[in-house]
């Protein structure tokens, strides 16, 4: 469809491509801990020690309650899971101890 043409040229990009690797990268992860991807996207926030709450957005109440099983996943993201994630991603969050480590 013509309207979206531009999400075309998004995911054939060098960039999408990328992301899709990532993607499958971390479906295998969530496999492994016998989630879903959102469960494992929402539990690897909730992980950080920065954030408080997590804003789910849902668009019926079967997707609320499986989003709101990934407090289910929490105790599975270990440091070794999370460092999986974090190398995947490339983006590691920086927490209190990585700052004072660094001084």
């Amino acid at each position: 469809m013509k309207p979206y043409a531009w999400l075309k040229e998004k995911i054939v990009s060098e960039d999408g491509r990328k992301q899709q690797a990532k993607l499958k990268e971390l479906t295998s992860i969530s496999e492994k801990l016998g989630c879903t991807l959102p469960q494992l996207a929402i539990a690897w926030c909730l992980r950080n020690e920065g954030v408080s709450s997590v804003l789910l957005g849902t668009s019926n109440p079967i997707q609320l309650a499986e989003n709101l099983r990934a407090i289910e996943v929490i105790p599975k993201m270990t440091a070794g899971v999370a460092t999986e994630i974090d190398q995947v991603l490339e983006n590691r969050p920086h927490s209190k101890k990585d700052v004072h480590q660094a001084h």
